[in-house]
Parts: structure tokens; C-alpha cells; sequence
């Protein structure tokens, strides 16, 4: 009798260790298979907030709308120079068509102040840089030219703007592109005047061959300006 019950202890035992093994081998079983699918619905959602957050390109070149004088900064066009420049998320209006009649302006002054760099650098002794060389009288020669820019008529021609609303900041920002314009005798006008100036400067200095250089090129601009009013007549 003692024996039977022994035997039926043992036979309980692995009974019980054989219902734990089978429950521990499925929940196991269970987890593997469903790991992939949280591996899955975790990458999905990266991917998903990636979309949302990347950045969305809503125009380019080729789909551009604007006018074509708003992408080029100086040209000329039927006797004329023309100058352009932009200024962007401008929060008032008025203040953005003034910046932008700024960065025009600008665009002129950079065009001469590149003419003078590059007729001039070889010729004003002393290293290019700092307040030595040619950028010595840069400025000289820029602020006549912008004098005479107004004094022979520089004027604002046309303006294009856009108008945009953004729900982060709730209020309309302004793109603003001007385009300024200038008969090309007077423009040729306003750069002798720089180069007169610039010359008198050398003489004043002793920079020799700079001289002859702004007297060549006033020669030069003298013909232009000559040749353009023979055109406008």
C-alpha cells in the first residue's frame, strides 16, 4: 500500500512538471511569434513620423512663377540698366519694399565695386588687403558713384510681392522683389564720375599708372555715354 502510494506521488509530480513545461513551451512559442509584429508596427511608426516631419518641397526652378527679372540681379534691356533685389518673411509690408529697394541698390554698388577691384588692382601699389591696395579708394569711388546714381535718375520700374500666411506665427509675411532702372548713358554717367573721382585721388597720392588707367577709362566711357545718346536720339 505504501508503495502504490509512492508511485501515485511520482506519478503526479511529472504530471505537474510536464503541465509547466507545456505552458512555459507555448507562452514562449506565443512571444516569438508575435515579436515581429511589434518589430514591424515600431518600425511603421518611425517611418510614419519621418513622413510627417521631413520637409516638403512646395516649389522649384522649374515650377517658379515669379517674373524673370526677379532671378537675375543687373542686365539690360532696351537702352536701360536694370538692377533687382529681394527681401524675404518681411512681417510689414512697406518696411519689406524698402529692404528689398535696398538689396537692389546694392546689387548696382557691388557691380562697380567689382569694375574698380578688377581695373585697378594691378596698378595701386601696396598689398590688397585691409586698408592697403586698391580697397583703399573702393570707397571713395562707390559713394560718388551712388551720389551720382540718384543725381542722374535712378528709379523704381516695378515691384512684385507675395503674400504668405503661416499658422505657426498667425500673421502674413511678405516676399518683396523690386527692380530699379537706369538709362544706360546715365549709368555710364554715374561710373565716370566714380572713376574722375578716383582719379583725382591718385594724382593726390602719386599712384602714377592708376591715374592713366581712370583716364583711359573715362576716354572709354566719355565714347559710351556719346554712342548711347546718338541711340536715344
Amino acid at each position: 500500500m505504501e508503495n502504490q502510494r509512492v508511485i501515485l506521488g511520482l506519478n503526479l509530480t511529472s504530471a505537474l512538471l510536464v503541465l509547466c513545461f507545456l505552458v512555459i513551451s507555448t507562452a514562449f512559442m506565443i512571444g516569438c511569434s508575435s515579436a515581429p509584429k511589434r518589430i514591424k508596427v515600431a518600425r511603421d511608426s518611425v517611418e510614419e513620423a519621418y513622413e510627417l516631419q521631413k520637409p516638403i518641397v512646395v516649389n522649384n526652378s522649374k515650377k517658379d512663377g515669379r517674373p524673370e527679372w526677379t532671378k537675375k540681379t543687373s542686365y539690360e534691356e532696351e537702352g536701360h540698366v536694370c538692377f533687382s533685389g529681394g527681401f524675404m518673411n518681411g512681417s510689414d509690408y512697406s518696411v519689406t519694399v524698402r529692404c528689398a529697394n535696398a538689396e537692389a541698390l546694392k546689387a548696382a554698388v557691388q557691380a562697380v565695386s567689382q569694375f574698380i577691384r578688377v581695373e585697378f588692382s594691378e596698378y595701386v601699389h601696396g598689398p590688397n588687403t585691409g586698408a592697403s591696395g586698391v580697397d583703399r579708394y573702393v570707397e571713395d569711388g562707390i559713394a560718388t558713384f551712388v551720389e551720382s546714381l540718384h543725381l542722374q535718375g535712378i528709379r523704381q520700374t516695378e515691384i512684385f510681392y507675395e503674400e504668405l500666411f503661416s499658422a505657426s506665427i498667425a500673421k502674413p509675411t511678405f516676399n518683396v522683389w523690386v527692380r530699379l532702372e537706369i538709362g544706360k548713358a546715365d549709368f555710364l554717367k554715374a561710373k565716370a564720375d566714380a572713376i574722375r573721382k578716383l582719379r583725382d585721388r591718385f594724382s593726390r597720392t602719386g599712384e602714377l599708372e592708376a591715374k592713366e588707367k581712370a583716364e583711359r577709362l573715362l576716354e572709354e566711357l566719355k565714347r559710351g555715354v556719346h554712342n548711347e545718346a546718338r541711340r536715344g536720339a
